[in-house]
């Protein structure tokens, strides 16, 4: 049992991950202290994209399991996007369709003529 308790020894290997931080903390200060030491990381850093939008509902959603009621839940959603709040109550059906229409209107497939009745054409 002895022999066992040696070879997996929690010590031994706590002491090891304890060490693999220190450097790596000791590469992060210098280079974050503007030192002009250079130092080598072990793995090379990557850029990730910025995280998708959540959609509306989504954030609607959050809101209400925050505690809010549906109609404060909707006007702060509706702030959250850049539509205007004051005076103004939303439900998130039509602040998916305003949405949508901005959207179409930003990338060109909606226009200033279009959306007007049969009889203005």
């Amino acid at each position: 049992m002895a022999v066992q308790g040696q070879h997996g020894s929690p010590d031994r290997a706590q002491s090891s991950r304890d060490g693999s931080r220190l450097v790596l903390a000791g590469e992060l200060s210098a280079v974050a202290s503007g030192s002009e030491a250079t130092t080598t990381m072990a793995s090379p850093v990557q850029t990730t994209s910025p995280a998708p939008t959540p959609s509306p509902r989504a954030v609607w959603r959050l809101l209400q399991m925050k505690g809010m009621t549906p109609d404060e839940a909707s006007n702060l959603t509706a702030f959250l996007y850049g539509l205007p709040t004051a005076d103004l109550r939303w439900s998130l059906k039509q602040i998916n369709q305003l949405l949508f229409l901005r959207e179409m209107r930003q990338s060109g497939r909606f226009g200033v003529e279009d959306g007007g009745t049969a009889s203005q054409a």
